[in-house]
C-alpha cells in the first residue's frame, strides 16, 4: 500500500485502491456525518451537501452516491469539477478527485454513479483521532451558546483529544453559526462524570433523510487538569467500545465512566404511535426552511427548490382537508417558535387568499415569501439577542426590527429570484395602516391588500403564542384587540379571519363546565367546534384520556366554557 505521512498537516494520504475501497465499504452513513463537495475549489466556495452511500461495487469499481439536499447543485457542473466526499468517523477521512459518470436529478436529490476514488487523507496523529461511540453509548451534551441562556441539548457522536461531534435536532441548529465560540459544553457520562470545556463551533451538518444535525466542535485550549481528564475520556471509550464488541485484548474492557450510576431498569416495548400523513409532509415542509436557514447563515447556495416544493406540499395539504391541515399544524410542539409561527402565517394566508377570488392566483408566490419571512429573525441570534423566545429589553426589541433587512439582504447576496410579491409581503407584514409599523413606517393605501391581510394574520398568531413577556392570549382577545384598531389592522380582514376560523379555532384547547379540557379536532358552519378529543378532566387528577367525541355527545362533558391555553396545564 503507498501511504505519504504529510508532517505539517499530521496528515496520512493512502493512494492504494483496495484500501481505499476497504474503508468506503465500512462507512455507515447513519452514523457518520457524510458530506460531498466540489473538490477543485476553494474551502471557502464550496458548501458541503449532505449525501449517503446507495451502493458500491468493488468490482466494476463504481459507487452510486445519492445528495438528498442537492439545492442549486446542477448536473453540467460534473462535466468540469471532480467531487471530495468527506466522513466523520473514528479518524477524519477525505476521498478526493471523485470522477462523476452519470449525474441524474430527482426532485431535489442527486444520484450520483461515480468512479471509486484513488486517494485517501486521514488525519495520522493519535491525540487527533476520533473515537466513534456504540449506538448504546449514550452520553448526553449540553451547549451553551450564550452565558445566562439554558443550554441546547445532544448527544455525543464522537469524541478526540481536540474535538467532538454532537448529535442534536436540526431544530436546535438556528444559533449555531460560523466559528462560534461557546463559553460552555458539558458532556455528562453514564457514571455522572462531568466534562466541561470551552469550544468553537466548526460546522453544522444536517443528516441525510432525518430531522437531525451533528456539530463538528474544536476544543478550546485546554490547560492539564483539561488534558489528563480527555486523555481519561478517549482510553475509556476506547476501551468500552472494544469490550462492548466483544473483542479480546488488553484494551477490551468495562470502564468505570460507563458504568451507570443508577440500576438499569428493564425497558418495555412502546408501541409506536401512528403520525398522520399530513403532520409528517408539515415536518418536512419545516426541515426544509431549516435547511434554507443554514444555507442562508453559511453562505451555501439556496434550496430554492425545496421552498417551491414547500409552498406546493402546504397548499395541496389544506387542500385535501382544511381542518385536519390545520390541527396538525398545531402538532409541530418540537420546532421552535419561530418556525411554528411561519407555517401557520402561511397556511392561513393560503386559506384566506384561496377564499378571494381575485387573490388566488398569487396564493403559491405568497405563501413562498410567508414560510420564511422570519428567517431573519434567527439570523440575528447573538450574544446581544441571545433569544427569541425569553423576555428581551428594549435595546434587544429594537435590534429585532432589524430582521426585515437582514432577511432581504441575505436573499440578495445569495441571489434568491425575489419577485414583488414577495417583497411586499416580507417587507410589508409588519407594517401597520397608520404608519406605526417597520421597517419604513408604510401607511394607508401604499400597503397592498395582501400585505394589509398577511399583517392581520401575522399578528393573530403572534398573539396566540406565548412570549417572553407575557402568556399566550386566546383568539377572542386578540380578535378584539386588532377589531379595536381599525386605525392599525384592515377591519375587513379581520372580519374575513374571524369567519374563517371562528372563536375557538382548530388545535385550541377547551374547557367544559364538567371540568374536561379537549382539542378542537372540526368546526360547524358557525365556526363552533362539532369535534373534540378529550385529554383531561381537572376533577380527576392524574387521569388522561385520548378520545373523540362529537357534539351528539356534548352533554357528557358539560357546557363549553371557555378556550384556556395549554402550557397553564401541563399539555
Amino acid at each position: 500500500m503507498e501511504t505519504l505521512i504529510l508532517e505539517k498537516s499530521d496528515s496520512v494520504v493512502v493512494n492504494d485502491a483496495r484500501h481505499i475501497t476497504d474503508v468506503l465499504i465500512n462507512l455507515d452513513d447513519r452514523c457518520d456525518a457524510l458530506t460531498v463537495s466540489l473538490y477543485d475549489q476553494t474551502a471557502f466556495q464550496q458548501p458541503d451537501y449532505p449525501v449517503y452511500l446507495d451502493h458500491i461495487d468493488p468490482v466494476s469499481g463504481e459507487l452510486l452516491l445519492v445528495v438528498t439536499d442537492a439545492g442549486s447543485l446542477e448536473t453540467p457542473i460534473f462535466d468540469t469539477h471532480r467531487l471530495a466526499l468527506s466522513a466523520e468517523n473514528d479518524q477524519t477521512l477525505r476521498f478526493e478527485a471523485i470522477q462523476v459518470l452519470k449525474a441524474e436529478r430527482y426532485g431535489d436529490a442527486l444520484q450520483l454513479r461515480c468512479a471509486l476514488p484513488k486517494r485517501l487523507i486521514t488525519a495520522a496523529r493519535r491525540q487527533s483521532a476520533r473515537i466513534t461511540l456504540r449506538k448504546d453509548m449514550h452520553v448526553s451534551a449540553a451547549i451553551t451558546c450564550f452565558v445566562d441562556q439554558p443550554p441546547i441539548m445532544a448527544t455525543l457522536r464522537d469524541i478526540s483529544g481536540g474535538g467532538c461531534l454532537l448529535g442534536l435536532p436540526l431544530a436546535e441548529c438556528a444559533p449555531l453559526t460560523g466559528a462560534l465560540t461557546l463559553p460552555a459544553v458539558t458532556l455528562t457520562f453514564p457514571s455522572g462524570e462531568h466534562f466541561t470545556i470551552k469550544a468553537s463551533v466548526r460546522h453544522v451538518t444536517p443528516i441525510a433523510r432525518s430531522n437531525q444535525a451533528v456539530v463538528g466542535l474544536e476544543f478550546g485550549n485546554l490547560d492539564r487538569p483539561h488534558q489528563r481528564q480527555l486523555a481519561h475520556i478517549v482510553s475509556s471509550t476506547e476501551q468500552e467500545i472494544a469490550w462492548r464488541a466483544g473483542e479480546v485484548s488488553r484494551l477490551a474492557a468495562p470502564t468505570p465512566l460507563y458504568a451507570s450510576a443508577e440500576r438499569t431498569r428493564s425497558r418495555t416495548a412502546r408501541r409506536r404511535q401512528h403520525t398522520p400523513e399530513g403532520l409528517n409532509t408539515l415536518r418536512e415542509i419545516a426541515r426544509d426552511q431549516h435547511l434554507f436557514l443554514l444555507a442562508l447563515q453559511n453562505g451555501h447556495s439556496l434550496p430554492v427548490e425545496r421552498l417551491e416544493r414547500s409552498a406546493n406540499q402546504l397548499i395541496k395539504l389544506l387542500g385535501k382537508g382544511r381542518q385536519a391541515f390545520f390541527y396538525d399544524l398545531t402538532c409541530l410542539t418540537d420546532e421552535p417558535q419561530w418556525m411554528q409561527h411561519s407555517l401557520n402565517v402561511a397556511g392561513r394566508l393560503a386559506d384566506l387568499m384561496l377564499a378571494e377570488p381575485e387573490l388566488a392566483a398569487d396564493t403559491h408566490r405568497a405563501v413562498r415569501a410567508a414560510l420564511i419571512h422570519d428567517l431573519g429573525k434567527a439570523m440575528l441570534i447573538d450574544e446581544a439577542l441571545p433569544s427569541l423566545e425569553s423576555e428581551m429589553n428594549e435595546a434587544q426589541r429594537s435590534r429585532l426590527r432589524n430582521h426585515v433587512g437582514a432577511l432581504l439582504a441575505a436573499l440578495e447576496r445569495a441571489g434568491y429570484p425575489l419577485d414583488a410579491l414577495e417583497r411586499d409581503i416580507i417587507g410589508g407584514i409588519n407594517e401597520r395602516l397608520d404608519g406605526s409599523g417597520y421597517p419604513r413606517g408604510v401607511a394607508g393605501e401604499a400597503l397592498s391588500p395582501v400585505v394589509r391581510m398577511a399583517a392581520v394574520i401575522d399578528v393573530i398568531d403572534a398573539m396566540t403564542r406565548p412570549r417572553g413577556d407575557r402568556p399566550a392570549l386566546d383568539a377572542v382577545k386578540a380578535y378584539r384587540y386588532l377589531y379595536n384598531r381599525p386605525k392599525r389592522f384592515d377591519r375587513h380582514w379581520v372580519t374575513r379571519y374571524v369567519q374563517r376560523h371562528g372563536f375557538y379555532p382548530l388545535g385550541s384547547l377547551v374547557k367544559f363546565s364538567h371540568g374536561y379540557l379537549a382539542w378542537v379536532l372540526a368546526l360547524d358552519e358557525r365556526g363552533q367546534p362539532s369535534r373534540v378529543r378529550v385529554v383531561r378532566n381537572l376533577r380527576r387528577a392524574g387521569i388522561f384520556y385520548n378520545d373523540e367525541i362529537s357534539r351528539v355527545d356534548f352533554d357528557q362533558l358539560g357546557r363549553l366554557v371557555e378556550s384556556v391555553q395549554p402550557e397553564h396545564y401541563g399539555l
